[in-house]
């Protein structure tokens, strides 16, 4: 899995898993300075370790009080959010 940070929008590429997620320099988010844009429609696979540091990607920005919404996100993500009774913390663009 890939991060690209760029113009307040990160774009994420690749399998967010437990396998991809070992390295904690992908826990080093970028500052942004106005309201954040996650794309995610490179994701090729996300299992439960993916959304829970999509979830901390989104409470990052939130925390330093930025708007963020989620682009693309793959229907796999939507159904793990569902089940892990979690889908409403994700900011879907409607």
């Amino acid at each position: 899995m890939k991060l690209i940070f760029a113009n307040n929008k990160v774009n994420i590429v690749g399998a967010i898993d437990r396998f991809s997620l070992v390295d904690d320099a992908l826990f080093n988010f970028q500052s942004m300075t106005a309201d954040v844009t996650i794309d995610l429609n490179k994701v090729t696979s996300v299992d439960t370790a993916g959304v829970a540091f999509i979830l901390k990607l989104v409470a990052h920005y939130q925390n330093a009080q930025l708007n963020v919404v989620l682009t693309h996100p793959p229907a796999q993500l939507i159904a793990l959010a569902e089940i892990s009774n979690v889908l409403g913390l994700l900011p879907l663009k409607e």
